[in-house]
């Protein structure tokens, strides 16, 4: 039967932190000394505290162009400047300038909703 450890609110604070800074699971879960799904277990409790930013809200884009990979296609946002990846499916081509609406996945990276 496994025991349960319990870790102090500042190793779980330190978690937090270092993730919040770029580092990743692995670096972290050495540097710490804790599992690294114990680290992830402490960054999805801390989202739930409302301190974190959303992980993702919809929006509205508009596609730019397609591109030669069938899973992608290049989108821009009326209300802000540059352009971003989306992921798409591969029969799913949309004329430029049509609007889609997006979710984030990651920082330059969205897929279709």
């Amino acid at each position: 039967m496994a025991t349960t450890r319990k870790w102090s609110e500042e190793q779980r604070e330190e978690v937090v932190e270092l993730r919040k800074s770029g580092v990743s699971w692995a670096k972290i879960s050495k540097q710490t000394g804790i599992p690294k799904g114990t680290c992830i277990g402490f960054w999805k409790e801390s989202a739930k505290d409302d301190d974190l930013p959303a992980k993702s809200e919809t929006v509205m884009a508009r596609v730019l162009k397609l591109v030669p990979n069938p899973r992608l296609m290049l989108i821009y946002f009326d209300d802000r400047e540059g352009v971003a990846r989306c992921v798409k499916r591969p029969q799913d081509n949309r004329p430029p300038k049509s609007q889609v609406l997006v979710k984030k996945v990651e920082d330059d990276l969205y897929r279709i909703v």
